[in-house]
């Protein structure tokens, strides 16, 4: 076995990490025919009935020459609706069955999330997680 030189890094961690979370995600969204994305999508317009899919973008960092492929493929498969908000504009809700796919989709990412929580000792996730939102941004001082 060959080392690794840069393994103690922590943004290359992090790296193999979500690497690694992902590939698993991934694997287990093709049973949903989702996509990582696509899963992230649903679950943005669920929570955010009417959301304009340029602000879909804004918050997931997806470029709109990404973002208009993306949700046409969940509207191809009856997942979205779009509603329009004003002469240019489409707000995105989900369908029944897009409202149970994004169900489905939440409980895997939770399966998978609680799978990686698992291979941190108990007394130290707390603080993973803390470390985690500070590295984020998402810390308040």
């Amino acid at each position: 076995m060959i080392d690794d030189p840069v393994r103690t890094l922590p943004g290359y961690a992090l790296r193999r990490v979500s690497t690694a979370v992902m590939a698993r995600l991934a694997a287990r969204l093709e049973r949903l025919q989702l996509r990582p994305a696509e899963a992230t999508v649903l679950l943005v317009i669920g929570a955010n009935p009417g959301v304009k899919q340029s602000q879909i973008g804004r918050l997931l960092d997806i470029a709109s020459a990404n973002m208009a492929p993306l949700t046409a493929r969940l509207a191809d498969r009856g997942l979205i609706v779009r509603q329009a908000v004003d002469g240019r504009s489409h707000g995105l809700r989900l369908s029944e069955t897009g409202r149970r796919t994004a169900q489905k989709a939440r409980k895997t990412m939770e399966e998978v999330e609680a799978d990686l929580l698992a291979r941190i000792p108990e007394g130290d996730r707390e603080g993973f997680l803390r470390g985690l939102a500070a590295l984020s941004g998402d810390i308040e001082d």
